[in-house]
């Protein structure tokens, strides 16, 4: 995924400044696409300069002007696009993995090690997934569309779902190294 349609999606909603763009990422997609500032900037003058956003600037007396950013029939045709275009699979390599794969070079204390410093980041993303669907569920959304809540709640349920499962998976796989019980479990769990 590219940030452009992202950024391109959230401005099919309605229009937002730079800053705001920045609170929509973090408010809604960061468990799945985070951007940062800069990015954000970056990227808006780049759909300017294709012709996907158009720039409306709002003079303020006592502030630095504000620019806000509308999405053109053109950038609506490439969102349209690129939605209904399906995507390559992504590339399914999981470093953790390979050292588990190698484990076996590791006294079991340092192979815990690794195993609960995975449970802790897991654990960490379980926590972001929470504190989303929280900030959605006591945030007023700019979004008065029912069908489009329910996908953007949608990403959040398969994340928090699959990380969910990742943190069972380790804490099954902590236990049985714990216990030296080195049978195999697939299709057991």
């Amino acid at each position: 995924m590219s940030l452009k349609h992202a950024i391109l999606g959230f401005l099919s909603f309605a229009p937002f400044s730079g800053y705001d763009l920045k609170k929509a990422f973090d408010h809604s997609v960061q468990h799945f696409w985070p951007a940062n500032q800069s990015q954000i900037y970056r990227t808006l003058a780049e759909l300017e300069e294709d012709g996907f956003v158009e720039k409306e600037i709002i003079e303020r007396e006592e502030r630095l002007d504000m620019k806000i950013y509308h999405i053109t029939e053109t950038g609506r045709g490439e969102l349209h696009q690129w939605l209904a275009t399906p995507l390559p699979e992504r590339d399914g390599r999981e470093p953790f993995l390979i050292q588990v794969y190698f484990g076996s070079q590791l006294s079991d204390d340092e192979l815990l090690k690794v195993f609960r410093h995975k449970l802790t980041k897991t654990e960490e993303q379980l926590a972001v997934y929470e504190s989303v669907l929280q900030m959605i569920q006591s945030t007023p959304s700019k979004i008065n569309d029912p069908r489009a809540i329910f996908l953007s709640v949608l990403t959040l349920e398969a994340g928090y779902v699959n990380t969910q499962s990742i943190a069972a998976w380790l804490h099954s796989a902590i236990e049985r190294i714990e216990n030296k019980n080195y049978s195999i479990n697939i299709g057991n769990s």
